[in-house]
């Protein structure tokens, strides 16, 4: 009965390594999945397309709210001078408070809702990719509307967490004080405006090590289909437990990431052609690529079981 026993532990010692990918064949994997699977980029550019949608919605009537005469009539900005321009914006913003802050609120949760959908449609794909080598548009829509609110939540949850860090700009703001006391005696403001700076700064560190400790959230969510809170407390400690793997994918995608803007800007902001290019990359590229990596390195870490591309027939090195 021991002999068995110890048997079975090995088996299970043995299964389990071959799951766990050394980091290496984990990129390896992940980026041929990726390309085995370029459809993953469609919850991307849909997203992507009806979020320009909702911009031009959303500025054609804030234009009509702030560009509007008290007499109903559209007045053209193009015949105002600057000062005119944004004295009749605050005007139009203020008689308007209550309907512009409401426009904007709803206008930010509805965009956050749709990304919600086709960000754990995409999580869906690249978490059917990972496991079977192959993934359609049905995964995406039957994960998305499984997901959607879960993550919806979770997303806010994640929001109000880095809002927590503007108490960084408290003490700054205080040794401010008032605008105007500022523009008439700016010498007596250098402290505090030195301490608002540090704040900014201490603010922007916190922002960065909030969104690389729960990187993995949202994925633990949508592949395991966990509540909110549960997700965000998954994903913090699936980071503790694997910290150089989250930080070497997490700077692999900044670093990505910033290497498409710095060819943009190298290139010149005046080349249309470019500028479209690099625009796209980030949503065709960068973003489906990476949930492939964060999910299959998510899967493998959780002891999954995920496919090889080399047992495929149509690996993609065989092309």
């Amino acid at each position: 009965m021991i002999a068995k026993e110890v048997q079975e532990h090995c088996l299970y010692i043995g299964r389990s390594r071959h799951m766990h990918e050394e980091f290496g064949t984990l990129l390896n994997r992940g980026f041929k999945s990726w390309v085995r699977n370029l459809n993953i980029c469609i919850p991307y550019i849909l997203n992507f397309l009806i979020n320009l949608i909702l911009y031009f919605l959303f500025f054609a009537l804030m234009g009509l709210l702030l560009f509007t005469s008290g007499t109903g009539t559209i007045i053209d900005p193009a015949s105002l001078s600057d000062e005119e321009i944004f004295a009749m914006m605050w005007g139009g913003f203020s008689e308007n408070l209550t309907l512009s802050v409401s426009l904007l609120l709803g206008f930010f949760l509805f965009a956050m809702l749709v990304q919600s959908f086709f960000t754990a449609g995409a999580i869906g794909m690249a978490k059917k990719a990972s496991e079977t080598g192959d993934t359609v548009l049905s995964d995406m829509l039957v994960s998305g509307s499984k997901n959607i609110f879960r993550l919806f939540m979770a997303v806010l949850l994640i929001a109000l967490l880095l809002l927590v860090g503007i108490i960084f700009l408290v003490p700054g703001a205080l040794a401010v004080g008032s605008l105007s006391s500022l523009v008439e005696n700016p010498e007596a403001s250098v402290h505090g405006m030195t301490a608002l700076v540090i704040g900014a700064v201490l603010w922007a560190v916190y922002i960065i090590i909030v969104n690389l400790v729960l990187s993995l959230s949202t994925y633990a969510l949508v592949i395991d289909e966990l509540g909110p809170l549960e997700a965000l407390s998954t994903g913090f400690g699936f980071f503790m437990n694997n910290k150089l793997d989250v930080f070497f994918i997490w700077v692999i995608t900044i670093g990505l990431a910033l290497i498409n803007s710095f060819v943009g800007e190298l290139a010149g902001s005046g080349n249309i052609l470019v500028a479209a290019v690099t625009s796209l990359v980030p949503v065709v590229v960068l973003q489906p690529l990476t949930a492939v990596l964060w999910t299959r390195l998510y899967l493998t870490r959780k002891g999954k079981k995920l496919y090889n591309p080399s047992d495929l027939l149509s690996d993609p090195d065989s092309i």
